[in-house]
C-alpha cells in the first residue's frame, strides 16, 4: 500500500499555500497498490484551542480520496490522514519529519507530523508605499551628523546625572568600543552626535539609490546610544534633535517619496526613565521610588521588591501591557502610536514582538490603523512568522489581526546558509518552498527581507569569512578588517545575495552602509559610523545594489509575483518569478567556488534572454541550457517574441540626414526634389530604410539634437525661405486663410496639444529679439492661452504656425514619395528639450526647473571614451514623478507626433529612460549622479495607447542588467555598432541576435575612419578597404538589419564626420556629393543583391 499527497501540487490541494477566511479547500490522497474499495480515509485536523476535528474523505476513483474543508476563521490548521484498511494495521499519512510541507511521509504510529495550512484575514488596505518599494535602515547615532551636533550632544552628556555616565566621541572615524564596570555591565555609553538633521541631510541620496523607506531604530529620549532603553516615547532624544526636527524630516522625506518607520520597544523601558526613574534622574515619583507612582501598576514588582525585566536585564524593566496607563499612553487617541504617526511616520517595527501579547499587538494594529489606514506593522520574529510558539503558545502574528509581516531572519539565514556552503541548494530551496507555502501572500509581500542589521554582524564580513568572536577580544571585535582576498570573495558572495534579495518576495532593506561595504562583527562592531563621502574609495558594493535593485525596478514582477524555487544540483539554487499577466524569469545562483555548472531550466516562453549577460539563449526541446561559472548568476528572462514591438522587415538602409543630402547649389540639402533624387538612389541601391537625424527645429549650433520645441517642424528643411513663405503666408491670407483651406484646419486640430504653445512662444522670442526665455518680462515668464491673443504676438505667432503647416505638407509628400518607391523613413526623437524651449517654457512642470524657470537639474554623460572629463548637456531633466502621475501625457503627444512623421522612431538615449545622469545645475559632472528613469512603464503607457510601437532603442552605452531587463521586456531593436564589438572584427561580423547592426553613427568615426584608425596605422588607403570588407561581411552576417550611414556607403574618413560628441561647434554640416552617390548606386545594389538585402527581390 502507497499513500501520496504533496501539499504543493494542485492534484492534492487547492488552492495553493495559505488561504483566506472563507475559503474551500480541497484536499486529496491517492491510495496505490490497495483496494480502495476496502479502505476509509479520514482527514484529521488540529486548531490550537480548538482540538482535534475529523473529516471522512470520499472515494472520487482511480484510488483518488478527496474532502473539502471549510475555513472560516482566522488560525493555523494541523492536518494530516488517517487510512484503515480491513485486517491491515492503521496508518498514517503526515509531513515530513521537521517540516510543515511538500511531498508526504507515511508513518505506521499517531502522532505523525502535520501539514500546515494559514488561514488569514485579508488587509483591504494594504501599504503600497512598503510592499512595492525598498528600505533602508538606519542606526540614527552612527549614521550623519549636522552643523550644530556637538553643542547638543555636549548639553546632554555634560548633565550631572546619577548611574551609567555618557561621553561624547569627537572622531567620527574612531571604532566603537563599550566601556564596562568590573561586572562587565556598561560603565559609559559613548555618542557621536549622529542627528535627525543629518539624516535629512541625506535624503536626496538615500533617494537616488531608489529607497522608498527608511527604518529608523528607536529615537526616544533614552540613556544609552542604541536606546532600546526608552526614557520618554513622547519625546524625541535631545541629542538627535527635537519633535520639530522629526516633523521636517518626514515632510521632506515625503517629497522625494520616502515613508518614515519606527522602532517601537513597548515591552520594556530603560529603568532610567521618565516611568521607573531607578536613579532620580526624572522629576516625579517613578515606579522604582515608591509603591504610590502612578507608574507602579505599569510594571511586574515582586514582594521582594524585584521586578521583572526583558531576559533578565535589569536597565529595561518589562511593561505591564494590561495596564490601564500603559494602555491609554500608548494605544490611545493622543498615546504614542497614533502621535508618531500623525507626526508623519508611516509605520512601526515592534521590538521583540514574541514578548507581546497577541491581544497587546492586536490593539497596536488597530491603534495605527485609526491613525493611517496604509499604517505598517512590522514585528521582530527570528523564526517563521507563521507558526512561531513563544513561551509555549502559538502566535497568531500573520493571521490578519496583528503583524502585517516580520524581519525576515529565515531569509537571511536562507542566503548565508547556501552562500557559505552550511546547506545545500536542496535544502535552500525547501526553505523558500516553505515559505511560500506557509506565509500568507500579502504577510511574504510585506516580509523585510535582511542581510544585515544592528543585531547582526554586517553581511561584507560573514561573506569574506569573519572569525569566531568568542576567540577575539570585544576591544577588537570592532576594528577586526577583511584582508583584500577575503574582501574580492566577500564582493562576490554579495552581488549573488543582493541579486537574491532585490529579486525575492517581500522588500528588501540595506543596513546603512552596506552599500559602500562597511564591515562589522557583532555590536558595537556592526553599529559603527556611516563613512563620509570623503572616506569612501571603494564603490564596487555600491554599484552591486544599484545594478541588482535596478533589476527588481525593470522586472515589475520580481515585486508582486509568485516564486517557486528548485535546486539544479547541490551547488545551483534557481527560482523563478512569475507575473499575473504570465511574464517570467528564472534566478540562477551558483555558490561554487571552484566549479562551473552547464545547466538546464524549462523554457517559459517562445525566447530567452539572460539579463545579466545580455545573452539571448536558444531554446532546444523546451529548455534552455547555460554555463554558470564559480560564483555566477543569471536571470533568464521567458517571454514572447513579440512583445511591445513592431517587427522589423529584413534588409538593408542607410542613415543620411536631410542637410546631407546633395543639392544643386550647394546649399545644405531641403525637402523636395533634393530628397526626391535621393531616394531614387537609395530605392536603385535596393535600401528599404532611410534614416534621418531629428527634424525638428536646431539650436544656434544646428544641432537637431536640441531646440526650440521637440514637436516643431524645422522650417529651414524647407526649399523656400523665411521671407518666401512669409510672402506666401499673406497670399494664403488674401485667399481666404483658414476658412478656405480645410487641410490647414484638420493640421491644426491634429496638433493642437503643442503649435499653439509653440507658435507663441516663437513670437514672443522674436518680439524681444531672441533673447533667452529667462530674460523675459514676468508677463510672458510662461505660456499661456491669453498671449495668442495679445497684439504683440498674434500676427507672428500665425505666421509661425502656417510654416509648420507648410512643413507638414512637404513632408507628407516626401513621406508618400518614399513610400511609393519602397522606402520607410527611420526618424530619431531626442531623450531631452533645450532649456529654452517652448516645451520647458509651456509647460514647466514636466521639468526639474525652479519657481523662476530656471533649471534645477541638468543632463549630461559621465566620463567615457568620448569625453573623459564627462559631458554637461545642460538640457533639464524630467519629472517622471509628475509625468507618471497624469499618464505621461506629454510623451504621449510627443510619440503620437513622431508617428505621424516617420514610419519608425530611433529613441535616443535609451539607457535614460531606465537611468538617467543628472547634475545639479551649475554644478560639475563629476557632481553628477544616476537617478531612476521611468522604466517599461512609459513604453507600457505607450503601447496600450498607440498599440505595437515601431521604435529603435539607441541602446549604446554600458548596459546594466537594469537596462538590459527593461530592454528584454520591451523588445525593441537595440543598436550593434561595428566600433563597439568585443571581438576582432576583422575575423568575421558576429551581430548580437535581434540587434540591428550599424557600420557606424553620426557620433562615432566614419566605418573608414575607424579602420584606418585602429587597424591601418593612419593608412587612409589601408584603412578604406578594410572598411569595404567591413562593409560586405556585415551585410553577409545574420543582422536582420544592417544600417550604413551615407559616409560608409561612399568609403569616406573622417574628414565626413557629422558630429563629435562634446564638442559644440564644427559639427552637422557634412553633404554628400550627387556624382559620388551616384556612382556608388551598381556596386552597393551589387552588395545587397549578392546578399539577399535588395529590398523587393530578396
Amino acid at each position: 500500500m502507497r499513500l501520496i499527497h504533496n501539499s504543493r501540487l494542485p492534484l492534492f490541494r487547492t488552492p495553493f499555500g495559505a488561504v483566506t477566511t472563507g475559503t474551500t479547500l480541497s484536499l486529496s490522497v491517492i491510495l496505490e497498490d490497495a483496494d480502495p474499495n476496502q479502505a476509509t480515509l479520514t482527514l484529521r485536523t488540529w486548531v490550537d484551542e480548538i482540538g482535534e476535528s475529523r473529516y471522512p474523505m470520499t472515494h472520487e476513483g482511480d484510488g483518488i480520496f478527496s474532502v473539502e474543508l471549510e475555513c472560516t476563521e482566522p488560525c493555523l490548521i494541523w492536518y494530516s490522514f488517517i487510512c484503515n484498511i480491513e485486517g491491515q494495521p492503521e496508518v498514517r499519512l503526515g509531513a515530513p519529519q521537521g517540516r510543515t510541507g511538500g511531498e508526504g511521509v507515511t508513518y505506521d504510529y499517531a502522532e505523525v507530523p502535520s501539514f500546515q495550512i494559514t488561514v488569514y484575514k485579508h488587509r483591504e488596505v494594504r501599504p503600497e508605499w512598503y510592499e512595492r518599494g525598498m528600505v533602508y535602515q538606519i542606526f540614527p547615532d552612527r549614521y550623519a551628523r549636522d552643523e550644530h551636533w556637538r553643542e547638543r550632544t555636549l548639553a546632554e552628556v555634560e548633565k550631572p546625572r546619577n548611574g551609567i555616565q555618557r561621553r561624547m566621541v569627537e572622531d567620527w572615524n574612531e571604532p566603537p568600543v563599550y566601556e564596562r564596570a568590573e561586572d562587565g555591565s556598561i560603565k559609559t555609553w559613548d555618542f557621536y552626535g549622529g542627528s535627525l538633521k543629518g539624516i535629512q541631510e541625506d535624503l536626496p541620496r538615500i533617494a537616488e539609490l531608489g529607497f522608498t523607506a527608511i527604518y529608523l531604530n528607536p529615537i526616544f529620549e533614552a540613556t544609552s546610544n542604541h536606546r532600546y532603553d526608552t526614557a520618554d516615547y513622547t519625546k524625541i532624544d535631545p541629542i538627535l534633535g527635537t519633535e520639530q526636527d522629526f516633523t521636517e524630516l518626514c515632510q521632506a522625506a515625503e517629497k522625494l517619496g520616502i515613508s518614515i518607520i519606527l522602532d517601537g520597544v513597548f515591552n520594556h523601558t530603560g529603568d532610567d526613565s521618565i516611568y521607573f526613574n531607578r536613579y532620580g534622574n526624572y522629576p516625579g515619583v517613578g515606579a522604582w521610588q515608591s509603591e504610590d507612582s502612578p507608574w507602579r501598576d505599569a510594571f511586574y514588582f515582586h514582594e521582594d521588591g524585584s521586578y521583572d525585566c526583558w531576559w533578565g536585564v535589569g536597565n529595561m524593566p518589562a511593561i505591564n501591557e494590561s495596564s490601564e496607563l500603559v494602555r491609554e499612553r500608548l494605544l490611545g487617541k493622543d498615546g504614542v502610536i497614533r502621535k508618531w504617526l500623525r507626526a508623519g511616520a508611516h509605520g512601526w517595527r515592534l521590538d521583540v514582538a514574541d514578548e507581546l501579547s497577541d491581544d497587546f499587538l492586536t490593539e497596536i494594529k488597530k491603534a495605527a490603523l485609526a491613525e493611517k489606514p496604509d499604517a505598517l506593522l512590522l514585528g521582530e520574529v527570528w523564526e517563521d512568522a507563521s507558526n512561531k510558539i513563544s513561551y509555549g503558545h502559538l502566535r497568531r502574528y500573520l493571521q490578519g489581526s496583528e503583524l502585517d509581516s516580520a524581519m525576515d531572519y529565515p531569509f537571511r539565514d536562507m542566503v548565508i546558509g547556501f552562500l557559505m556552503g552550511y546547506k545545500n541548494a536542496y535544502q535552500a530551496a525547501e526553505d523558500i518552498e516553505t515559505l511560500r507555502e506557509n506565509y500568507p501572500r500579502e504577510a511574504l509581500s510585506c516580509a523585510l527581507n535582511l542581510l544585515s542589521s544592528h543585531d547582526r554582524p554586517r553581511i561584507i564580513s560573514v561573506f569574506g569569512g569573519g572569525p569566531d568572536e568568542s576567540q577575539l577580544p570585544e576591544c577588537e571585535r570592532s576594528k577586526w578588517r577583511l584582508d583584500e582576498n577575503s574582501m574580492g570573495l566577500a564582493k562576490s558572495r554579495f552581488w549573488l545575495a543582493t541579486l537574491m534579495q532585490m529579486t525575492f518576495p517581500g522588500v528588501p532593506s540595506i543596513y546603512y552602509g552596506d552599500e559602500y561595504g562597511l564591515e562589522g562583527l557583532t555590536d558595537p562592531g556592526n553599529r559603527r559610523t556611516m563613512p563620509t563621502k570623503e572616506d569612501l574609495h571603494d564603490f564596487d558594493t555600491f554599484a552591486i545594489v544599484k545594478n541588482a535593485s535596478a533589476v527588481r525596478r525593470a522586472l515589475p514582477f520580481m515585486i508582486d509575483g509568485e516564486i517557486k524555487a528548485f535546486a539544479l544540483n547541490d551547488e545551483v539554487l534557481a527560482y523563478t518569478r512569475t507575473g499575473k499577466d504570465g511574464e517570467a524569469a528564472t534566478v540562477i545562483i551558483n555558490r561554487s567556488l571552484r566549479n562551473s555548472h552547464c545547466v538546464t531550466i524549462p523554457a517559459l516562453g517562445e525566447c530567452a534572454s539572460d539579463v545579466i549577460s545580455g545573452h539571448e539563449c536558444e531554446i532546444h526541446n523546451g529548455t534552455v541550457t547555460l554555463d554558470l561559472y564559480p560564483l555566477g548568476s543569471s536571470i533568464i528572462y521567458h517571454h514572447a517574441e513579440q512583445r511591445l514591438q513592431e517587427p522589423l522587415d529584413h534588409g538593408a538602409g542607410v542613415v543620411c540626414h536631410i542637410t546631407s543630402v546633395p543639392t544643386d547649389d550647394g546649399k545644405p540639402g531641403t525637402i523636395g526634389a533634393p530628397t526626391r533624387r535621393f531616394i531614387d538612389h537609395l530605392a536603385a541601391m535596393g535600401m528599404h530604410y532611410w534614416q534621418v537625424l531629428p527634424v525638428n527645429p536646431t539650436d544656434f549650433f544646428r544641432s537637431p539634437y536640441a531646440g526650440p520645441s521637440a514637436f516643431a517642424g524645422n522650417i529651414d528643411l524647407l526649399p523656400e525661405s523665411h521671407e518666401e513663405l512669409a510672402a506666401d503666408f499673406e497670399t494664403w491670407k488674401a485667399r481666404g486663410g483658414e476658412d478656405a483651406d480645410p487641410l490647414y484646419t484638420a493640421f491644426k486640430h491634429r496638433n493642437a496639444d503643442w503649435l499653439e504653445k509653440y507658435c507663441v512662444y516663437m513670437a514672443v522670442k522674436k518680439y524681444f529679439e531672441g533673447e533667452s526665455r529667462h530674460d523675459w518680462p514676468a508677463d510672458v515668464a510662461r505660456y499661456n492661452e491669453h498671449l495668442i491673443d495679445d497684439k504683440r504676438f498674434h500676427d507672428e505667432a500665425e505666421l509661425q504656425a502656417y510654416m509648420q503647416y507648410r512643413f507638414d505638407l512637404a513632408w507628407c509628400e516626401l513621406m508618400n514619395y518614399a513610400h511609393k518607391k519602397g522606402i520607410e523613413v527611420i526618424g530619431d526623437i531626442p531623450m531631452y528639450v533645450s532649456d529654452d524651449s517652448a516645451d520647458a517654457w509651456s509647460e514647466p512642470e514636466n521639468f526639474w526647473l525652479s519657481d523662476t524657470g530656471k533649471a534645477i537639474e541638468i543632463s549630461g554623460a559621465p566620463p567615457d571614451n568620448f569625453a573623459p572629463e564627462g559631458q554637461v548637456w545642460g538640457n533639464p531633466t524630467f519629472r517622471w514623478d509628475h509625468m507618471k502621475q497624469n499618464g505621461y501625457r506629454w510623451w504621449m503627444d510627443r510619440l503620437r507626433r513622431a508617428f505621424s512623421l516617420y514610419d519608425r522612431v530611433r529613441l535616443d538615449h535609451f539607457l535614460g529612460f531606465h537611468s538617467y545622469f543628472s547634475i545639479p545645475a551649475g554644478k560639475a559632472c563629476a557632481d553628477g549622479r544616476w537617478l531612476a528613469g521611468p522604466g517599461k512603464d512609459l513604453f507600457q503607457t505607450a503601447y496600450d495607447e498607440l498599440g505595437p510601437l515601431n521604435f529603435i532603442a539607441e541602446d549604446l552605452g554600458y548596459l546594466t542588467p537594469g537596462v538590459r531587463a527593461m530592454a528584454s521586456t520591451c523588445g525593441f531593436p537595440g543598436m550593434d555598432v561595428l566600433e563597439f564589438s568585443d571581438y576582432d572584427v576583422r575575423c568575421g561580423v558576429h551581430p548580437t541576435p535581434g540587434k540591428i547592426l550599424y557600420t557606424s553613427t553620426h557620433d562615432t568615426s566614419t566605418l573608414a575612419g575607424w579602420c584606418t584608425r585602429s587597424f591601418a596605422g593612419g593608412d587612409e588607403p589601408s584603412g578604406v578597404e578594410v572598411a569595404a570588407k567591413l562593409m560586405s561581411d556585415a551585410l553577409t552576417s545574420d543582422a536582420p538589419l544592417v544600417m550604413m550611414p551615407l559616409q560608409d556607403v561612399l568609403g569616406l574618413g573622417d574628414d565626413a564626420r557629422m558630429n563629435v560628441p562634446g564638442v559644440a561647434t564644427g559639427n552637422w554640416t557634412w553633404q554628400a556629393d550627387e556624382a559620388d552617390v551616384a556612382a556608388a548606386e551598381s556596386k552597393t545594389a551589387q552588395l545587397l543583391r549578392n546578399n539577399n538585402r535588395f529590398w523587393g527581390e530578396a
